[in-house]
């Protein structure tokens, strides 16, 4: 879910100055978030797919909802960063046609789940352990944990201020999906933009822009009965905003469409074509 897009980071600003970025100010961004700082989370995951052609084309149109509550914790400086506690306390899932403890069932066992992250001043997850509850299988508590550390966004050496970009490269999360072997080299490309600096009282925030391109070359999978090849086509963009005096983000929407490419054995010599359309937001919630 990076594409909910730096969730469980915090931004602070360790040092200002004046000049360049559009004639506006330069801060540094480090992540230094205060101890004993309490940050409660809400995410929505809008998601609807449809299959073109293939084996799934008379499936029509499904539309996926899930909501996430979960609660950081800082717990302060740690050799090499920041350790960060994070408790899921509740998710949900809603398909329409389906009764929602089918559609809940999966994700049932990860509310109340306990991870620990340490995130180092640029941004980046060194390390996470999350305690896999007995309901969770080997595969969902590593994609999760996955998924988590997908969500770092780090943070670019110089000072940046208005209109400053830089870019960072990540995975493609192929090899998570259980029984398949991803071969490739290829990477999603992510480019955030410092679109402003917002003052307002004694809270100043950044406001990000946020583009990610997947890569257009063919990708080869494979699993112990098939192989075939993958094609991506589309990407996602949107904005976070980050409060610097309270070293949280506030609020973001990233929105994205996919265009899914499958050949190979077992799909016909149509393969299968599929469409995703997905739209994640997170909100700082108040103290509870």
């Amino acid at each position: 879910m990076r594409h909910h897009a730096a969730a469980l980071l915090l931004l602070a600003v360790v040092a200002c100055g004046g000049g360049g970025g559009g004639g506006g100010p330069k801060v540094a961004l480090r992540y230094h978030p205060p101890a004993g700082a309490v940050y409660h989370f809400g995410v929505e995951q809008h998601t609807t797919v449809s299959a073109e052609s293939g084996p799934l084309a008379r499936m029509g149109r499904q539309q996926i909802l899930m909501r996430l509550y979960f609660t950081q914790t800082v717990k302060g400086p740690v050799n090499g960063g920041t350790e960060v506690d994070v408790v899921f306390e509740t998710i949900t899932m809603e398909i329409p046609g389906m009764p929602s403890n089918i559609a809940g069932g999966a994700l049932a066992g990860l509310q109340g789940m306990h991870g620990t992250l340490v995130i180092d001043e640029r941004g980046k997850v060194i390390r996470s352990d999350f305690a896999r509850a007995p309901s969770v299988s080997p595969d969902m508590a590593k994609r999760l944990a996955a998924g988590v550390n997908a969500m770092a966004f780090g943070f670019p050496e110089q000072r940046v201020g208005r209109g400053d970009s830089w870019t960072f490269t990540s995975e493609l999360p192929l090899d998570q999906v259980p029984g398949i072997t991803a071969s490739t080299t290829e990477v999603a490309r992510t480019t955030l933009t410092v679109r402003e600096l917002r003052v307002e009282g004694s809270d100043t925030s950044v406001v990000l822009d946020i583009k990610t391109e997947f890569p257009s070359q063919p990708i080869h999978l494979a699993s112990a009965e098939q192989s075939g090849t993958l094609k991506l086509e589309g990407g996602t963009a949107g904005h976070q905003v980050f409060s610097i005096s309270r070293g949280a983000i506030v609020d973001g929407t990233v929105k994205g469409t996919m265009k899914i490419n499958f050949s190979g054995s077992g799909l016909g010599s149509a393969g299968m074509t599929m469409h995703t359309e997905t739209e994640n937001s997170i909100v700082l919630l108040p103290n509870q």
